[in-house]
């Protein structure tokens, strides 16, 4: 039993081995072979791009090189005269939160009072943190709670 596990083993290595140099000595299959193929109607069998028939970033990119800059394409006109771009509005401002992390003896009043000036916020407090707070006479050290404007 070990010896076909140690031939199978060895076998698989084998063969995962060719495989891999097959394909890295194969300029057909590189990356930028594929990208520069483009169908010909005429001759369906001739798949590939003559280096003559490349753009200059095309032959940098075949030749490894980094593309030169191009001038962006132009966005078509609507019917209108008004460019096609969508352009999204934000309706609502975003609104911050703040954060609190409770400390040790802390209560809600403390710290209504430390972020409202007065202790008698703590409810606001507590509604924001219903799914935290259990208990609002219990919070526990190192919880985070939600502050609201």
């Amino acid at each position: 039993m070990q010896k076909d596990l140690k031939i199978g083993l060895v076998l698989g290595l084998v063969l995962a081995v060719t495989a891999t140099i097959w394909l890295a000595t194969r300029p057909s299959l590189s990356l930028i072979a594929r990208m520069s193929r483009v169908p010909n109607p005429e001759h369906p069998q001739e798949s590939f791009v003559s280096p003559n028939d490349l753009t200059a970033n095309e032959a940098n990119i075949a030749d490894n090189q980094l593309p030169t800059t191009s001038p962006q394409p132009e966005l078509p006109d609507s019917p209108e005269g008004v460019p096609m771009t969508t352009q999204y509005e934000q309706t609502e401002k975003i609104k911050s939160q703040k954060f609190h992390i409770v400390r040790e003896g802390e209560t809600l009043s403390k710290i209504s009072s430390q972020y409202y000036g007065s202790g008698g916020n703590w409810q606001k407090i507590l509604d924001s943190n219903r799914n935290t707070i259990t208990d609002a006479n219990k919070i526990k050290p190192g919880t985070k709670l939600i502050i609201p404007n």
